[in-house]
């Protein structure tokens, strides 16, 4: 009995210590009209993104490649679609160290959002 409340408690605080996803209205304001350096933990490569005001979004990978897109925010999820490929829409959640992360409902990080900047700041 001892060890199941043992492992009850460490489990809770566990729990407790995992960062809360950002709301819909926290990612809007986060991404919206901004521009990104991050890590695409899917493909293996950084890049840089602008996330337009009106949902239009621009990907340069660090191979030079530009992907151009769109991005919405649906039921507090970041989704992200680009022409060739399928919607992906994932939580948004802050690191301690100023980073955030997206993530899929199982657990999978797909990219990591490395700092932010104020507006389309590489001139996408």
């Amino acid at each position: 009995m001892k060890r199941l409340t043992l492992l009850c408690l460490l489990l809770a605080s566990g729990m407790a210590s995992a960062a809360t996803p950002l709301t819909g209205d926290q990612i809007k304001a986060l991404v919206s009209g901004n521009s990104a350096a991050g890590f695409a933990d899917s493909l293996g490569k950084n890049y840089t993104a602008y996330y337009a005001l009106d949902g239009k979004l621009v990907q340069v990978l660090d191979n030079k490649k530009r992907r151009q897109g769109t991005w919405k925010v649906a039921d507090n999820n970041f989704c992200t679609q680009f022409p060739t490929e399928p919607e992906r829409c994932t939580k948004v959640v802050p690191g301690d160290n100023g980073e955030y992360q997206r993530i899929k409902d199982d657990g999978m990080v797909t990219n990591t959002f490395k700092k932010f900047y104020k507006g389309n700041a590489y001139k996408y």
